[in-house]
């Protein structure tokens, strides 16, 4: 492993971690899809499908600003919450309570990548690349525009049928 010498090396491997992470939950969104039994979940599921396409398009941009290899870097934590969320949706009871960890899990992994975005686009400004700054910016966005629907859906409608399951 190549020693970080500052705030650019820094940028650039958490950059090529999250590379990583787009990478990782494009098979993993799909099983969390084809798993959720709740039709909002579902289409929230397919819009955070297109949105992790286009954050892999829009590092792609940044890697080509930046004259650096995108590949490298893997991303443990990322894999890591994969691993257990599909291990706690696998010992789920009821199509209530899964979609309910599905929704949990995916915040985990959207909060994760939202600090991420957040610190490689203050590195990147910090640095005077306001073009990417201004671009991983725009991911934080997106990534906080998923969390809040998903927080709603879970709020207004998924836990709540969960919780009613065991009253029953």
């Amino acid at each position: 492993m190549k020693k970080i010498l500052d705030l650019n090396d820094l940028m650039i491997e958490q950059l090529r971690e999250l590379y990583d992470a787009e990478i990782q939950l494009v098979n993993f969104l799909e099983q969390m899809r084809l798993q959720a039994s709740n039709h909002l979940l579902v289409k929230l599921i397919t819009k955070y499908q297109r949105t992790t396409d286009d954050n892999h398009w829009v590092l792609k941009q940044v890697f080509n600003d930046l004259f650096m290899q995108k590949r490298g870097e893997k991303n443990e934590a990322v894999r890591l919450m994969e691993e257990q969320t599909l291990d706690i949706v696998e010992r789920c009871a009821t199509p209530e309570v899964k979609d309910a960890a599905i929704i949990i899990s995916l915040q985990h992994i959207i909060h994760f990548k939202i600090a991420s975005y957040g610190a490689v686009a203050t590195y990147a400004n910090i640095m005077g690349l306001y073009g990417d700054a201004s671009k991983l910016h725009l991911l934080v966005e997106l990534e906080k525009k998923i969390d809040r629907q998903l927080a709603m859906l879970a709020d207004g409608e998924v836990d709540r049928k969960a919780y009613n399951y065991q009253l029953n």
